[in-house]
């Protein structure tokens, strides 16, 4: 078992995900969908 606190900087997450409201999914956007959506404007429930 490891001690002690290791000090090296964390890996930023390559991933974009958003929680679906209605389902309780977490949904992960490729990277080309992303600059779609991005592009297009927030989604309307």
């Amino acid at each position: 078992m490891a001690s002690g606190v290791d000090n090296k900087a964390l890996k930023s997450n390559p991933f974009v995900t958003y929680r679906d409201p209605l389902t309780g999914k977490w949904i992960v956007v490729h990277q080309y969908l992303q600059q779609s959506l991005q592009s297009a404007g927030p989604i309307a429930a």
